[in-house]
């Protein structure tokens, strides 16, 4: 009987080997198949965003426009059921804040155009502040009407690469600016977890900072997978190899296989475009530097915009209160975070008491959202304007004769 219970054992030993090495060797194959696949062409010409089913993308705008709508006749109906509007000044200090509020705005676009002239130098493109700045302010307005901010950087590397920048500079310079301006914000996030929770606490949101700390962890994901990507890539399969395969436990991936290769393919991808960037840590620190700045222009706007109707705000509190509310409502998937992010305003606002919360919340809104896309829209159009003029001048000039 012992003699058989070993043979059994020793069976089931030899079988759970066999079978790990099966898996490993599967592993290993669809390793070397990713790494092939993503070897085969190092800078792939980028393809210009396909626009999605105009029938959903309809419906889409009309329920955006009702959330935003809904939000804010909320925040309106709790402002001026308990309290009178506030008579609206337009003192000189008044306006003064208000001018700080557009400054911000002014910085954020001036340090990402400043990022983009810097990598164009960097890898010795041209360098055009036109296109810099269209670049920056463009992959903004992408990231503020698409879910999750999604489209950003795909239309960035569209646009660089349609005026004439290399394959390799025009991926390359946008996945450094998001990832530079990603850890810019994370980075904001640990000083505002360190020095602000007095100011978070005084709110009362308990909430709001704990999901906070979860979509800090959100902004490094992305990021940092990126950099295990380029120094172990291995890990970086496995790692994804291992959520992925979660999901297809869950029905929510249908080919697993093919998920994983698809995503460690963009991960090394990404990762090899980064190098170019980073090679120069001298470079790398001005661009992280710009982010930071960057990132506390848009977490400073709050306090120009409570300020400009004379609600009594600390700045660094204001500066610490925006950073747990950003934080907070990235895991929010909906366009710009509409909803989340004028109710979180609103509420953590409005429980400290201050003056005119609710037109503070709708300058807000608009400086650090609705100005983009105004700006985008803006840009689109002197565009066209230019491209009608150039056809016109093209249409008057006589034709060449033999």
């Amino acid at each position: 009987m012992a003699q058989q219970e070993k043979t059994r054992n020793d069976e089931k030993s030899k079988a759970r080997a066999e079978k790990k090495a099966e898996k490993k060797a599967e592993n290993e194959k669809l390793y070397q198949e990713v790494m092939a696949e993503s070897f085969e062409d190092d800078s792939p010409v980028p393809e210009k965003p396909k626009s999605s089913n105009k029938t959903l993308k309809r419906v889409g705008i009309v329920l955006f426009i009702l959330l935003n709508a809904a939000v804010i006749y909320f925040t309106a109906s709790s402002e001026f059921s308990k309290k009178a509007p506030p008579p609206i000044k337009f003192s000189f200090t008044n306006i003064l804040f208000l001018l700080g509020g557009i400054a911000c705005l002014l910085i954020f676009l001036g340090c990402e155009t400043t990022k983009y002239m810097i990598m164009m130098r960097h890898l010795g493109e041209k360098v055009s502040f036109r296109h810099a700045f269209a670049t920056a302010a463009l992959g903004k307005y992408y990231d503020c009407i698409t879910p999750s901010g999604a489209g950003g950087q795909p239309f960035q590397i569209y646009y660089l690469h349609s005026k004439g920048y290399s394959d390799g500079a025009a991926s390359a310079m946008p996945l450094s600016g998001f990832f530079t301006m990603q850890f810019g914000f994370v980075i904001l996030c640990i000083i505002a977890f360190i020095f602000g929770n007095k100011a978070i606490d005084a709110t009362g949101m308990t909430g709001i900072k704990i999901t906070a700390y979860f979509g800090a962890v959100a902004y490094t994901i992305v990021p940092v997978m990126i950099i295990i990507a380029g120094v172990a890539p291995k890990i970086a399969m496995r790692i994804v190899a291992f959520f992925v395969r979660i999901g297809a436990f869950l029905h929510i991936f249908k080919r697993p296989n093919h998920t994983i290769m698809k995503a460690v393919r963009y991960l090394n991808n990404y990762s090899k475009n980064l190098k170019l960037i980073t090679q120069d840590k001298g470079m790398l620190f001005k661009l992280l530097f710009l982010s930071v700045i960057l990132q506390t222009a848009i977490c400073s706007m709050p306090f120009f915009a409570v300020r400009t109707f004379d609600g009594e705000l600390n700045y660094f509190d204001s500066l610490f209160l925006c950073v747990f509310i950003q934080a907070a409502i990235s895991l929010i998937l909906t366009p710009g975070n509409a909803g989340a992010a004028e109710g979180s305003f609103y509420i953590v606002f409005d429980s400290l008491g201050t003056a005119g919360t609710f037109w503070a919340m709708l300058i807000w809104r608009f400086l650090c959202y609705y100005s983009f896309i105004v700006i985008g829209i803006l840009i689109y159009g002197v565009n066209a304007i230019v491209n009608l003029r150039k056809k016109h001048l093209a249409s008057k000039l006589p034709e060449n004769t033999e």
